[in-house]
């Protein structure tokens, strides 16, 4: 009962938010007619002495009438007008939008002139024609064209935003005519400034900004590495949010233009575009992962990636008309996914009783969502511009911002703490595996002497009890066995210990492969005539090995497939290529090894689901592939159609003395064994020589 209080105190909570934000909204400012009689622009002729917001007496042409000429707009009704301030935005739309505002300069006593500047954004417009005309003559009087994508002129005042210097007109009635073309949303803000005035709100705009770029670009860096480190997908989407944070703020700061419109026309209107839609993909891939929606609906958590990459591939988009049809496209459905998040942290704070917990969530989520909804709203045309409006998501923005870098902060120490328990606890597993490897040294070098003392003395005991009874000598058999077998546990024990040490070198010395097999598969057939290993085909090739692991790793093979295909005959056959290499295959016709236990037989002390019935430990085929390893070779299992097991061994050959020698053994042979014997039957190396 506690926490479903919990819940609903939280949900009232949010229901005042709501109704407050709403009522904000309402005071700030509502939709006027077109008709709302609007307050006339009187300006002095030797300048203004404090700076006047023109938006509070434009007016904004609302049909897509066929303007020819700036003139045009003058004779057009104001039933065609509606005002600008406390008025809906024009929108994403791709047509020219017209402003106009009817004025009158006076005259006045003092004879001192202060320049006037006009000011209009926001910076990533792309393209503005202003023009003062005559209200009497119809004349245009002055002109200027501005825009981040209108190259810098020589009279072009290099600025944050857009500025011109405002014109010295006589005493009379005028119009001021303001056009503007862009890709982006037609938010429209409009100044005049004194000189004096305009230096010094410059100077506080830049000092802001700046510095706020500056932290951005630090958090960015700080949380791109820790989430690479730590491979955490929440840090690493927070990380690109920032980015794109940062490169929205390059635009409407004004920087981007500024800075990069002489090398790029197209500048600002990438960074701002490539950055709301960023902004929009890394903002929804990043709350699905701290919400580990994954964990509750997959299928909405895919849902939500794939929207994300969708929209990050919108960036395309950022530099053409198209991004006006992006943004129309993407803005409704991110506010649902947002809300969509947003219901499913209530959800899982209520379901994991971590009301608390998740408080500082839903506030993180929550403010920007409730922005997002008014910029979006406002950005289409459904919501007047006001102070509120224009203003919200930039002030959200950084609160998310603040509030999640605390978030990723503490998250991101929980990480290195885990991080630094998993190394401690690593190097304690370490120094335990290397305690019990010494002991496993230590013991089988205990049982070595023991135990080979336990089988010499069988053996003697045989010799002289050869009158005693059949039994007696079976028993003495088995304790031979018996010996021989904890012998091979403990040799496989002592060259697994050499091979994993540090320390482990090979002394490697060039070996007749062909000559090695077979004098290998000769011992063998003579110690175990009961289990016989033939030859398929074995060529000739000079190899560098250390003879006695190669050794070992043969006989391992043999010997696993005498244990599981017992009785089945084993086949050797050795190829040498044209490519260096030597293919060494172990083949018997038992019944194979089952296809799950293909990939982890090579394991060390793994047994297959077979091994039940057989003796071992499982470190033959785990020393065998150790020892090609450590031959810079490679080990790999196959089973065959109809069962029955291979085991292919590739190492490199040393292919000039492999020529050399089979030179060397070509001319010594009798001429009429020369043609049989030709060394270039064997390999290109051979061939040329």
């Amino acid at each position: 009962m506690r926490e479903v209080r919990q819940f609903l105190a939280l949900c009232g909570i949010w229901a005042v938010v709501i109704i407050a934000l709403i009522g904000s909204m309402t005071s700030f400012g509502s939709i006027a007619s077109a008709q709302t009689e609007m307050p006339q622009l009187v300006l002095p002729a030797k300048g203004i002495a404090a700076h006047i917001d023109l938006n509070r007496f434009m007016e904004r042409l609302q049909a897509d009438l066929p303007i020819e000429t700036p003139v045009d707009l003058i004779d057009t009704p104001s039933s065609e007008f509606e005002r600008v301030e406390g008025t809906p935005a024009a929108g994403y739309i791709k047509r020219m939008v017209w402003y106009r505002l009817p004025f009158s300069v006076t005259a006045q006593d003092k004879n001192v002139f202060t320049p006037t500047y006009i000011e209009i954004g926001p910076p990533h417009l792309n393209e503005i024609n202003v023009f003062v005309i005559d209200d009497k003559t119809r004349n245009v009087v002055w002109n200027n064209r501005l825009g981040d994508r209108i190259p810098n002129g020589p009279k072009t005042l290099s600025s944050l935003k857009h500025l011109s210097e405002w014109p010295v007109l006589t005493v009379g009635q005028y119009w001021l005519i303001i056009g503007i073309q862009t890709t982006s949303a037609h938010i429209f803000q409009a100044k005049l400034y004194a000189q004096a005035e305009m230096i010094s709100d410059t100077e506080e705009h830049n000092l802001l900004h700046s510095s706020f770029l500056g932290v951005l670009l630090v958090l960015f860096g700080v949380y791109l590495t820790f989430g690479i480190i730590t491979r955490d997908k929440s840090i690493l989407c927070y990380s690109f949010y920032v980015a794109s944070i940062l490169m929205i703020n390059l635009g409407t700061s004004g920087y981007a233009q500024l800075v990069l419109k002489d090398m790029w026309p197209h500048a600002s209107d990438f960074v701002v575009g490539a950055g709301s839609a960023l902004s929009i993909g890394s903002v929804i891939a990043m709350w699905a992962h701290i919400i580990r929606l994954d964990h509750y609906n997959p299928p909405v958590y895919r849902a939500m990636l794939i929207f994300s990459v969708l929209a990050i591939a919108g960036s395309v988009t950022a530099i053409s008309d198209s991004y006006i049809y992006f943004m129309r496209i993407f803005l409704v459905p991110v506010l649902a996914l947002m809300i969509t998040l947003f219901i499913y942290l209530f959800y899982i704070a209520y379901r994991e009783k971590r009301i608390a917990s998740h408080l500082y969530f839903l506030i993180a989520l929550g403010l920007p969502s409730l922005a997002a909804i008014v910029t979006v709203f406002a950005l289409l045309g459904a919501l007047p511009i006001t102070a509120f409006t224009a203003n919200m998501h930039q002030y959200s923005s950084f609160v998310h911002l603040a509030m999640l870098a605390i978030a990723m902060g503490y998250r991101t120490y929980k990480l290195t703490r885990q991080s630094s328990k998993a190394h401690h606890n690593n190097r304690r597993v370490d120094q335990l595996a290397g305690e019990q490897r010494t002991f496993i040294t230590m013991l089988s070098h205990e049982f070595r002497t023991p135990l080979a003392i336990i089988q010499r003395s069988a053996e003697i005991l045989g010799l002289h009890m050869r009158s005693e009874p059949v039994a007696v000598h079976n028993r003495l058999a088995t304790i031979r066995g018996n010996a021989a077998q904890l012998s091979g546990l403990v040799d496989a024990f002592l060259t697994k210990e050499t091979l994993d040490s540090a320390n482990f070198t090979t002394s490697l010395q060039p070996t007749n492969i062909d000559e090695l097999l077979r004098e290998l598969i000769s011992q063998r057939n003579r110690e175990t005539p009961d289990h016989q290993v033939g030859f398929r085909n074995v060529d000739f090739a000079v190899v560098n090995i250390d003879r006695i692991l190669f050794e070992r790793a043969i006989i391992n093979l043999i010997e696993n497939a005498r244990k599981y295909a017992p009785g089945a005959p084993v086949w050797i056959a050795c190829n040498r290529a044209s490519n260096g290499f030597v293919y060494i295959r172990v083949i018997d016709d038992g019944p194979g090894i089952p296809l799950d236990d293909l990939s982890r037989v090579s394991s060390a002390f793994y047994r297959g689901q077979d091994a039940g019935v057989t003796q071992g430990v499982g470190l033959g085929l785990h020393i065998t592939n150790r020892i090609i390893e450590a031959h810079n070779g490679s080990m790999s299992i196959s089973v065959g159609e109809n069962a029955g097991t291979t085991v292919m061994i590739k190492i490199p050959y040393n292919r000039k003395e492999t020529v050399q020698k089979s030179n060397s053994d070509f001319f010594t042979l009798p001429t009429s064994q020369r043609a049989k014997d030709r060394p270039d039957q064997n390999d290109d190396g051979a061939k040329k020589s």
